[in-house]
C-alpha cells in the first residue's frame, strides 16, 4: 500500500517527514518496505485490511499521535429522476450487499492534475475522470467501486456464471467462466467478474453520458478462488479478498458520486437501489483493565485504555472493571479481549513493556508422542532419509487408491459452491511417491522420504482418522525393510514381516508389518499404477499410534563385555519357502547362552542346490561374559545350532 504523505495530511496532522512517519508505524507493528520521496510503501499483513486505505492509515496515525482524524463530509445533491435500474442478487451468500447509483449527463474526459498526481503517487494509472474517481475513493476508504455505462446496463443480476460463458475484461483478455465464478450480468450475459474486474463492453468511455455506480460487498473466499483460478488480480480483488466492511458500502458510493458530479458534471438520480441481507452484528468483547496489566506486565490506567480504544474507532462502554468494547468498521481482526490488549500494547509502545517482568512458568510434561516423533526423525534421518510434508488431499480421479486402513469410499472435499474436486487422503504412500517422482524429474539423487501425518477413512459408522508413519524408498523392498527394522530396534519394538497379497503392491513383494502379533502396517514394492517413477520404489506405512503405545525409548545399561568374540559362519540348505524369521528362531532355540548376535549374509539358488531348495548363509558371534571361549566350545555351539535347524526345518549343511 503506497501512502503519499501529502495526501495523508488531508485527513490527519502527520509527522513532518516520511522517515518520521515510517518510524512511528514500524514501532506500532506496521512494516515499511521502502520510502521514495514523500511516499511510503507499507507492508500490510492479512489481518490489517483497514490499512489498505488512506483513511485507515490516518486513523492509525491519529491514535498513535493523539490527533483528530478528519473524515471527508459527504453531501450528495440528488435530483428527482428515477433510477431506471433493477438489481437482483441470486447469491446473497456470496454478495451480502449490493448498491447501485445512477448519474446522468456526465462528460467523460481527463482528470484534473491533482487527482492524476494522487493516483500516480499511489501506483494507480489514470484512465478518465469517472474511472479515476472510483479508484480514488477505493484508495481513500478501502471500498472498491465500479462504474458501468448505464446505456448498456438496465438490469443488474448478481449470479453464478453458466458453464462455458466468456467475458472480455477491461484488460483486453477473454476469460472462460464456470459455475464457481460469481459475475455481474445484465438480463442475458456477464458484464463483470464480481469483485475482480469489469468487462470491456460496459466500461466507461468518451461516449458515455450515463453511469451506473456499483458499490458492493462480496464473499472473500469466492473472490480469492476466482482471482487465483483465472490468474487475474486487481486493486479491488486484493481488498475484497481481505474483507470489506458492510457499512462502508453506501458511504463510498455517495462519496464517489459527489466527486463525479464535481469533476464530470451531470446529475444524480434520486437515491440508490440496494439488495442486501441484514447487517451482521459487530462483535462485542469484555476487556478488563486488570487483565491488560497482567498480560502486558505493566499497568495502563483505565482512562488511557478507553482513550486508545476510542481512538481506534471502537465504541467503549461498561464499567472501569470491565469495559464493553464494540469493534469499529473495517477491523475484522478485533473480536476477543486479547485482540484489544494487543492494540493497547501497540499504541502504548512495545518498548514500554518492562524487560524484568516476572512470568509464572509451569514445566511441561514431555508428551510421549513428541518423544517418539523425535526418535523416529533422528533414526531415519541418521540413515539418510528426508522428512517431508505433503498435501492432505488428492485430486478426484487420481489412480492412487491404497485402501489398507479402510476399504470404505474416499471422503470428498466440497468447495463453497458444493462441487467435489478433491478427496481427503486415505494413505501417505501416493504423495510420498510423488515427492520421489518430482525429484527424479529434476534429475536429483533419490533418497528415502518419510512423513508422520493423518490419514482419513470411513468405518461404516462415521468418519475416522489415524496417525501413520509413511515411508517411500527408491530401490528394492529390502532397503525399506532394513530402515524399518533398524527403527523398530531403536524403539525396542519386536519387528516381523509376514507375506501378504496386497493389490497396490507388486506381486510377491507385499507383506504385513507385525509387532507382538499385531498387524501395524504394510510393506512392499509399488505397482506402476501407484507411481510414475522410472526406477523401482518401495513403500511402507505403519500405525503411528501403536508405535507410540509400544515404544520403549529408554536404553537399559549393560556393562561392556571385555572378552574377545568368536565368529562362525554357517551355510545351510533348506526348503525354498522358509522365511528368515523361522531360520533365526530355530537357530536361537538351539543356541547356547554365549550366542551374542546373528546376521543374515546371503541366499543362493542354482548349481549345486536342488530345485525347490535354497542355500542361506549367516554369521554368528559368540562371547562369554567372564572368560574367553575355547574353540571346542564354539564348535559345540555351532553343532547344537545345526542340529536344531535340522530338527525343526529339515536343514542340511552345504
Amino acid at each position: 500500500m503506497k501512502v503519499p504523505l501529502s495526501w495523508l495530511r488531508e485527513y490527519v496532522d502527520a509527522p513532518a517527514s516520511a522517515a518520521e512517519l515510517a518510524k512511528l508505524l514500524v514501532m506500532a507493528g506496521t512494516g515499511v518496505e521502502s520510502i521514495e520521496g514523500d511516499v511510503l510503501d507499507l507492508e500490510i499483513t492479512a489481518n490489517r485490511a483497514d490499512l489498505l486505505s488512506m483513511l485507515g492509515v490516518a486513523r492509525e496515525v491519529g491514535v498513535l499521535l493523539g490527533k483528530r482524524v478528519r473524515i471527508p463530509a459527504v453531501t450528495l445533491a440528488e435530483g428527482t429522476d428515477a433510477l431506471g435500474v433493477e438489481v437482483e442478487v441470486a447469491e446473497p451468500g456470496l454478495c451480502p450487499r449490493y448498491t447501485a447509483r445512477v448519474i446522468r449527463g456526465v462528460k467523460v474526459g481527463s482528470s484534473p492534475a491533482w487527482l492524476v498526481q494522487r493516483l500516480e503517487s499511489a501506483g494507480v494509472r489514470p484512465v478518465n475522470n469517472v474511472v479515476d474517481v472510483t479508484n480514488y475513493v477505493l484508495l481513500e476508504c478501502g471500498q472498491p467501486l465500479h462504474a458501468f455505462d448505464a446505456n448498456l446496463l438496465r438490469k443488474i443480476v448478481v449470479r453464478r456464471a453458466a458453464a462455458g460463458e466468456k467475458l472480455t475484461a477491461i484488460d483486453g483478455k477473454t476469460y472462460l467462466l464456470d459455475r464457481d465464478r460469481l459475475v455481474i450480468a445484465d438480463a442475458g450475459r456477464p458484464v463483470a467478474i464480481a469483485g475482480v474486474m469489469g468487462g470491456k463492453e460496459s466500461e466507461i468511455g468518451p461516449a458515455t453520458t450515463e453511469v451506473v455506480l456499483e458499490s458492493a460487498q462480496f464473499d472473500p473466499v469466492s473472490v480469492r478462488r476466482t482471482s487465483r483460478r483465472l490468474g487475474l488480480s486487481s486493486e479491488s480483488s486484493y481488498r475484497f479478498e481481505r474483507g470489506v466492511d458492510y457499512e462502508t458500502v453506501d458511504w463510498a458510493s455517495r462519496r464517489a458520486a459527489q466527486i463525479i458530479l464535481q469533476l464530470a458534471g451531470g446529475r444524480a438520480a434520486k437515491g440508490s437501489v440496494e439488495a442486501s441481507v441484514p447487517a451482521p452484528p459487530r462483535p462485542v468483547a469484555r476487556v478488563r483493565p486488570a487483565r491488560v496489566g497482567q498480560v502486558l506486565g505493566m499497568q495502563v490506567p483505565t482512562p488511557r485504555i478507553r482513550e486508545i480504544l476510542a481512538g481506534l474507532g471502537c465504541s467503549v462502554g461498561g464499567t472501569d472493571a470491565a469495559l464493553e468494547v464494540t469493534a469499529p468498521a473495517g477491523r475484522r481482526d478485533l473480536r476477543i479481549e486479547v485482540d484489544y490488549i494487543e492494540e493497547v500494547a501497540r499504541v502504548e509502545g512495545y518498548d514500554r513493556i518492562p524487560c524484568d517482568t516476572q512470568f509464572g512458568l509451569r514445566v511441561a510434561v514431555d508428551d510421549p508422542r513428541d518423544l517418539v516423533c523425535e526418535a523416529v526423525r533422528a533414526t531415519l534421518t541418521g540413515m539418510g532419509a528426508y522428512e517431508v510434508l505433503t498435501w492432505s488431499f488428492a485430486e478426484v480421479g487420481t489412480p492412487n487408491r491404497v485402501p489398507f486402513w479402510s476399504p470404505g469410499p474416499l471422503l470428498p472435499l466440497r468447495d463453497p459452491q458444493g462441487n467435489v474436486d478433491r478427496t481427503l487422503r486415505e494413505s501417505l504412500a501416493p504423495r510420498l511417491l510423488e515427492v520421489l517422482q518430482t525429484n527424479e524429474s529434476y534429475r536429483e539423487e533419490l533418497h528415502p522420504v518419510f512423513e508422520v501425518a493423518q490419514v482419513y477413512f470411513t468405518d461404516g459408522k462415521g468418519f475416522g482418522e489415524r496417525a501413520v508413519l509413511g515411508l517411500a524408498v527408491p530401490g528394492d523392498v529390502l532397503d525399506a525393510k532394513g530402515l524399518l527394522e533398524t527403527l523398530f530396534r531403536r524403539l525396542s519394538l519386536p519387528f516381523e514381516v509376514v507375506p501378504a497379497a496386497l493389490p497396490f503392491l507388486r506381486a510377491g513383494t507385499g507383506a504385513e508389518i507385525r509387532s507382538g502379533g499385531m498387524v501395524l502396517g504394510y510393506l512392499g514394492s509399488a505397482t506402476p499404477g501407484l507411481t510414475g517413477l522410472k526406477a523401482a520404489a518401495a513403500v511402507a506405512e505403519v500405525d503411528f499410534g501403536e508405535i507410540v503405545r509400544g515404544a520403549r525409548l529408554g536404553t537399559p545399561y549393560r556393562d561392556f563385555n571385555r572378552q574377545p568374540p568368536v565368529e562362525r559362519d554357517l551355510n545351510v540348505v533348506l526348503a525354498e519357502g522358509t522365511p528368515w524369521r523361522e531360520i533365526e528362531a530355530a537357530l536361537r532355540a538351539g543356541a547356547p547362552a554365549a550366542l551374542e548376535s546373528v546376521r543374515f549374509l546371503s541366499e543362493y539358488r542354482g548349481k549345486g542346490v536342488e530345485p525347490g531348495k535354497k542355500a542361506v548363509a549367516f554369521s554368528m558371534v559368540f562371547r562369554a561374559p567372564d572368560r574367553t571361549l575355547t574353540g571346542e566350545e564354539a564348535e559345540g555351539a555351532v553343532k547344537a545350532i545345526l542340529n536344531s535347524l535340522q530338527a525343526k526345518l529339515g536343514a542340511a549343511l552345504r
